[in-house]
């Protein structure tokens, strides 16, 4: 989304934790002013938007602990999730932040049958994650109706690409990509009946971005994915397909987690012209590829330190 913006003309400050801005915004870094910190420093925070206030149009929020890492550590994820949401929300609410886009998920949609449309009242969440987001959408829907917060949520479904390593990212994401990073084993006893709707990064991206700059919609939450479910098997061989490692898994039969299996799209085609653009076969093709250049070039700063040691 950072590049995205930037592509359009905008400046951009990144809050975020990590100390230092991904490969992929390298070029972008003259219009990304980076200020490292965490959503639940509100002190820090209202110092930054003190500074920075007059000059931040909106607030785009995507921190988020997520899937099964959630129910690991359950107080600190389930205290990020919800509480960094009501800082950012209070912050824009005493620095008149006119509008605040949250990137929320369709697990809210829990065990839905086929694929789900927009509600603001979704079935119950299915697991402690869902429940995290579901709640930080009904406060910002009433910061929104208490003090005319222009709150906008996207709801994304299973995005995979460039700037996400399986390896460090829930099981399922190791099941069904593990081979284009070359992990050894995943454990996929189960999965591969599990249909889900994975969308490529900069589709997701794109959507967002869309919804931001979007006049007036008519709605407050959209669903931003491809309306296709695919199954785990798929996407497994899929990357088997086009990795690099040589690696195959055999999938057990069965599901993963609790989720619908698609999200309808149809609000943000016909109100702001959003449609995926990048097929499953060439994401993942594009996956594969920028894992290939990063591993190289985590080797080639391997050899750089040893002789620089030498």
């Amino acid at each position: 989304m950072v590049k995205r913006f930037v592509q359009s003309g905008e400046s951009v400050i990144v809050y975020d934790c990590k100390a230092d801005l991904p490969d992929y915004l390298e070029r972008a870094s003259s219009s990304i002013h980076f200020i490292c910190g965490d959503v639940l420093d509100r002190t820090h925070m209202t110092e930054v938007f003190r500074k920075q206030g007059r000059q931040i149009d909106g607030i785009v929020h995507t921190v988020g602990i997520m899937g099964e890492f959630v129910a690991e550590n359950p107080y600190d994820s389930v205290r990020l999730n919800i509480i960094g949401t009501l800082n950012l929300l209070e912050i824009a609410r005493q620095y008149e932040i006119e509008k605040v886009l949250y990137v929320s998920t369709g697990a809210v949609y829990g065990v839905h049958e086929g694929i789900a449309a927009e509600q603001v009242n979704p079935p119950p969440p299915a697991d402690l994650y869902a429940a995290t987001k579901l709640s930080s959408e009904y406060l910002g829907l009433q910061y929104a109706d208490s003090f005319g917060l222009d709150f906008r949520i996207g709801r994304v479904y299973f995005i995979y690409g460039p700037g996400k390593l399986p390896s460090d990212f829930v099981r399922l994401y190791r099941v069904a990509f593990g081979a284009l990073e070359g992990i050894p084993d995943p454990g996929a006893d189960r999965g591969a009946d599990q249909k889900l709707d994975f969308t490529y990064v900069d589709d997701a991206a794109r959507g967002l971005v869309m919804l931001y700059q979007a006049e007036e919609p008519k709605h407050r939450i959209y669903n931003i994915a491809t309306g296709q479910a695919t199954s785990v098997g798929k996407i497994a061989d899929l990357s088997a397909k086009y990795a690099s490692t040589g690696l195959r898994y055999r999938i057990g039969p069965g599901m993963l987690m609790p989720r619908c299996e698609a999200l309808d799209i149809s609000r943000a085609e016909q109100e702001f012209g959003y449609t995926p653009e990048v097929t499953l076969d060439e994401g993942i093709r594009l996956y594969a590829a920028w894992l290939k250049y990063r591993a190289a070039d985590r080797r080639r700063s391997s050899r750089s330190a040893s002789r620089r040691n030498q």
